[in-house]
């Protein structure tokens, strides 16, 4: 009886002893699987290297602000106006006459045939035409005078005799861009208005070389 009792006890013992050792290395592995060990540090892992969207954009837009570059126009290629104030000094109005050499986009004021203001100056544009000739000083008006193909003021107008063409300020580019009167700077433009008057001569050539 008591070897059927220890028989009995014996093989509890090893079914209960077997079931532990089992459920020890289930649990074992379990924890060394390589499913659960990335499912643990998965999630860190994405909001370590994941930048934030509101970083990334603001990164985007310094770099896009950054490469923008500001437009800047071009200076005009103009020469700048000379003046001989001692030669400009001994003008009497009846003693000066005004030069215009298209050639060379320039325009010369003479006192007793001496150059009192070098110029330069800005013609009709190609398509368009500049008269050349003789002319007198027929009309002059310093402000308020409006072009009627533009719309612009023309200031320190003095026109050419009879003709729609004259010689003005206005706008200088480097080159010839009128639709057909002289264009002189401004501060040019008013030197030769106040130096100048009704019947002052104004001659229009394709080259000057020199008062004459």
């Amino acid at each position: 009886m008591k070897h059927l009792f220890s028989c009995r006890s014996l093989s509890l013992l090893l079914t209960l002893g077997l079931a532990g050792l089992t459920s020890s290395c289930t649990s074992t592995s379990q924890l060394r699987s390589p499913s659960v060990a990335t499912s643990l540090r998965g999630p860190s892992t994405v909001a370590q290297t994941t930048p934030t969207p509101g970083f990334r954009g603001l990164f985007l837009t310094k770099k896009s602000s950054a490469s923008r570059k500001p437009q800047v126009a071009p200076r005009p290629n103009v020469p700048p106006v000379k003046v001989h104030d001692m030669v400009l000094a001994r003008s009497t109005r009846s003693n000066t006459r005004l030069i215009i050499d298209i050639g060379r986009q320039k325009a010369f004021l003479l006192v007793d045939n001496k150059v009192a203001i070098e110029t330069p100056i800005s013609s009709a544009r190609a398509g368009m035409h500049t008269p050349r000739g003789n002319f007198n000083i027929t009309e002059r008006v310093r402000s308020g005078k409006i072009s009627t193909l533009y719309g612009v003021g023309m200031p320190c107008w003095m026109r050419l005799d009879g003709t729609v063409f004259g010689v003005h300020a206005g706008y200088l580019p480097g080159y010839p861009a009128s639709h057909g009167c002289v264009r002189l700077p401004s501060d040019a433009a008013a030197m030769i208005f106040d130096n100048t008057r009704s019947g002052t001569r104004v001659s229009i050539v394709s080259s000057w070389d020199g008062a004459s």
